[in-house]
């Protein structure tokens, strides 16, 4: 499991519905038995600045439209995701990481 991969979880406490979710932790702390993810959804967030647009392709695995919610970020066991579907490309997993900064707030001391 590495960073930037899109994967499905399961459907449980975190999500209502089995959806598509990316990998954000990073490769370094691969080795815990939980993983670090951003959930996905496909309503329309084009207003929410932390959503991250993504255009389903051949690598990323999406069928439709979907946004990367980087205000939702859960830790789940790594037995509750389904299979790997993809992988975000360079550009995608770049702004995703810009949002995780600005939403965890880091490098504001």
């Amino acid at each position: 499991m590495r960073r930037g991969e899109v994967w499905t979880l399961r459907d449980d406490a975190y999500a209502s519905k089995a959806r598509p979710v990316v990998v954000v932790q990073s490769d370094d702390v691969a080795g815990f038995g939980s993983v670090v993810l951003c959930l996905f959804t496909s309503f329309d967030s084009s207003g929410v600045p932390t959503r991250v647009p993504v255009k389903p392709s051949g690598g990323n695995g999406l069928a439709k439209p979907s946004y990367v919610m980087t205000d939702k970020i859960v830790t789940v066991d790594k037995q509750l995701l389904g299979k790997r579907v993809g992988i975000l490309g360079e550009e995608d997993m770049a702004e995703v990481s810009r949002q995780l900064i600005a939403v965890l707030g880091l490098g504001q001391g």
